[in-house]
């Protein structure tokens, strides 16, 4: 295998990793890739050890203060050489901006009562970075409030070197010739319903005990993760027969996967690629039972270096492709946003994104009552759920542009006929 392609910090520029390339040129206010991961404490932030605690732990990430920038033949990530703002929280998160205005950063910090929000840009990282920078900038911050401890295991210290492992493109050099590109999936069904304009952002949170839900899931012989893909597919399906739409196109849901565990890298920036699950309605209606097994046995058969090499061979190698890169910026732009109108969304009714349990010391643990995850908007799918957990509280977050509530509704309902209480809450 050839080397990955490992950036220098003090570099003048960063080039983008293989997702954040594709991300880069067909982010739009119908899809801003732009995401929210967040913690709640015990006690309301004190404004001025948090700017501290920002300073203090974006300094540990100088690949997270940067722009996007336009070169002649592709976008890269250019140095800003001053830290970013703290601002007041939204109530409509996670909302679209301009990429290429001059000096916008890429994350966002935002502050709400007992609340610490991050928004990262696709362009940046995944879910995986996110989280360890959201952790590395509460430990911080605790500590400046007078937390003490000796234990830092499982977080990235602020004074910590910096290993150039951490901001490679970890798609880079692993890319297998001379294999099959993934089957191209045709277009799926979208929940139907008018969409909100604007800022608007409903998003809807069922908070569940983690143990409770593990029990059913191991009752069932399958995962978290594949336990809500059920949930989400059955209600999915029920608001395709309701539109009497069942017979016409596939329900998919796309199920992002970590690539850390499956490939050795410790990069902070994007590595995952997706499982896509489908139901073929024109079969008829699916019972929940049915779904479960159809979930479990797709992620068996598609969770595998196999079938992930299939994604990179496909993306890396369009990127890689001489004609391609030499290829200007502009047209370029044209082409993928082509492209991407025709593989990115349409095979897809939605997605559901679990980043796993946030584990952190006992001493940091006390003063943190929760976490949760907001998944980005998009107009056509409509909605995406982006779930977490944090010592027994289980985060399930429905981020809906869809003037309707149905998704939401029968989704949490399920979960209680399958002996999962949920506790829900919406921002209106």
């Amino acid at each position: 295998m050839a080397n990955l392609h490992k950036l220098n910090p003090k570099e003048k520029y960063y080039p983008l990793d293989n997702s954040a390339v594709f991300i880069a040129s067909i982010t739009d206010k119908s899809s801003p890739f732009i995401y929210r991961v967040s913690c709640e404490l015990d006690a309301p932030i004190y404004l001025p050890d948090m700017e501290k605690a920002f300073h203090i732990a974006i300094e540990r990430f100088p690949w997270f203060k940067a722009e996007l920038r336009s070169g002649v033949f592709w976008y890269y990530l250019d140095p800003i050489h001053r830290s970013p703002k703290l601002s007041a929280d939204s109530k409509f998160p996670v909302e679209y901006h301009r990429l290429s205005k001059g000096g916008r950063f890429l994350l966002r910090v935002r502050i709400f009562a007992s609340r610490i929000a991050c928004e990262f840009h696709h362009v940046l990282t995944d879910g995986t970075g996110a989280i360890e920078f959201l952790k590395t900038l509460v430990a911080s911050y605790l500590t400046l409030r007078g937390v003490k401890t000796t234990n830092w295991e499982g977080i990235i210290k602020p004074d910590s070197d910096i290993d150039v492992s951490e901001f490679e493109d970890a798609y880079a050099g692993r890319i297998r010739k001379k294999i099959p590109s993934p089957e191209k999936l045709p277009p799926a069904f979208h929940l139907p319903g008018k969409r909100y304009s604007g800022i608007i952002y409903r998003i809807t949170t069922g908070t569940a005990s983690v143990s409770e839900s593990l029990k059913i899931a191991k009752n069932h012989g399958i995962s978290l993760t594949e336990l809500f893909t059920a949930i989400y597919l059955f209600a999915l399906q029920s608001i395709s027969e309701s539109e009497g739409t069942n017979f016409s196109k596939p329900i998919c849901v796309q199920v992002p996967v970590n690539l850390r565990r499956m490939y050795p890298s410790k990069t902070l920036r994007n590595f995952f690629l997706f499982v896509p699950i489908t139901l073929d309605t024109r079969l008829g209606h699916y019972e929940i039972e049915e779904i479960i097994k159809i979930v479990h046995y797709t992620m068996r058969l598609k969770l595998n270096t196999k079938e992930m090499d299939r994604q990179i061979r496909r993306n890396v190698g369009s990127e890689k492709n001489i004609f391609a890169r030499l290829f200007p910026l502009i047209p370029k732009n044209f082409m993928l946003r082509l492209i991407g109108r025709r593989i990115s969304d349409p095979p897809f009714t939605g997605s559901i994104s679990n980043l796993g349990q946030i584990i952190l010391p006992d001493e940091f643990a006390e003063r943190i009552k929760r976490f949760d995850f907001i998944p980005a908007r998009n107009t056509l799918t409509g909605a995406n759920i982006g779930i977490v957990s944090w010592k027994d509280k289980l985060s399930i977050t429905i981020g809906s542009l869809i003037l309707n509530r149905d998704l939401e509704r029968i989704f949490f309902t399920s979960c209680v006929k399958l002996g999962i209480p949920v506790t829900v809450e919406a921002n209106f």
